[in-house]
């Protein structure tokens, strides 16, 4: 089926001219797609703040029909107290953990996700993290910057034959899976819902289904590829870390609080583990203490920071919007 989406010079995304026009009033907390942004200036009564104060943010919110963010924006109870018009939440992304759910819910605001669209863009920041991780990469490029030739002591590991732990079989899982093979890794898997149908599925894909702890010990990279709710947070600690070989690596593109960063810089420098490559860290924008060691390689959540990706998402958000405010069904509802 063709699209009905086309881009304009510039490779925006830009929707179809039929699309109904309201008065709904949409407030933008995050960035999006710059494409999208345009459709939803034209086709809504647009606010776009980025980075608002708590106060300006309940001022904001209290006249909104629908309120768009990202990973940076935060919706919590007290705020969403404040939002008398809203029917509509869309994040633009993967993960809810900035949203009070629970509110939401029991005020009748719909909440809806864009899971699957960045999930390629993330896998591949995954593999780049780990490249550069294993290959010492980032730290080769900082001492020669510094001008410093230090060749014979940037030995790093090939990927290839080794073991890949992937937490969590979601979307980016599944595409961190995918690339992995391409690198004739062996891979293992652990799910919060180990059913045997998910085993054999798995099984045919070359993939071994364990649990937690054998995979923490089998593996030479451990992937963290899950959302951050209460059952995930800190899933990986310091009796974790412990589980893990002293050569492995850890790399993180789900949620800095899926990981306990005092556990994590305490292993490092004992040595329990060789190195960790964040796409996330608990507190975003600011320097984390990790950032101290040169095993470690750190990127400001891009994992879905590409335009392809970015492109996917706002023609996703907009459809979103329109089927929602206009009393329609969105698939992509959470609650």
């Amino acid at each position: 089926m063709l699209s009905p989406w086309r881009q304009d010079r510039g490779g925006n995304a830009v929707a179809p001219s039929d699309f109904r026009r309201t008065r709904d009033r949409v407030l933008v907390l995050d960035p999006i797609d710059e494409g999208a942004l345009a459709h939803l200036a034209r086709h809504y009564d647009l606010t776009v703040r980025y980075g608002p104060s708590a106060g300006e943010l309940v001022e904001l919110i209290c006249d909104a029909d629908a309120v768009v963010l990202r990973s940076g924006a935060r919706l919590p109870a007290e705020v969403l107290a404040a939002a008398a018009r809203l029917r509509v939440i869309v994040r633009a992304g993967s993960g809810t953990d900035n949203i009070d759910l629970n509110t939401a819910r029991r005020r009748g605001i719909g909440v809806f996700g864009v899971p699957g669209e960045s999930a390629s863009a993330v896998a591949e920041l995954g593999i780049g993290l780990l490249l550069a991780v294993a290959r010492k990469i980032a730290v080769a490029d900082r001492r020669l910057r510094a001008g410093v030739w230090d060749k014979p002591n940037l030995a790093g590991i090939e990927l290839g034959g080794k073991t890949i732990g992937i937490v969590g079989q979601g979307h980016i899982g599944v595409a961190l899976a995918r690339l992995a093979s391409g690198f004739s890794m062996n891979i293992l898997a652990a799910v919060d819902n180990p059913t045997d149908e998910r085993r054999d599925r798995l099984a045919g894909q070359g993939i071994g289904l364990v649990g937690l702890p054998e995979l923490l010990a089998e593996s030479d990279i451990v992937a963290l590829a899950v959302p951050l709710t209460p059952a995930t947070r800190h899933l990986i600690g310091a009796p974790q870390l412990r589980r893990m070989r002293p050569t492995a690596l850890l790399v993180n593109v789900s949620r800095g609080g899926v990981v306990d960063e005092t556990a994590l810089l305490e292993g490092l420098v004992r040595g329990d583990i060789a190195g960790a490559a964040l796409d996330v860290v608990t507190a975003e924008g600011t320097r984390p203490a990790l950032a101290d060691l040169d095993q470690v390689v750190l990127t400001p959540h891009i994992g879905a920071m590409t335009a392809e990706a970015q492109r996917r998402i706002g023609e996703t958000v907009i459809r979103t919007l329109a089927t929602a405010l206009s009393g329609g069904e969105p698939e992509n509802r959470i609650c």
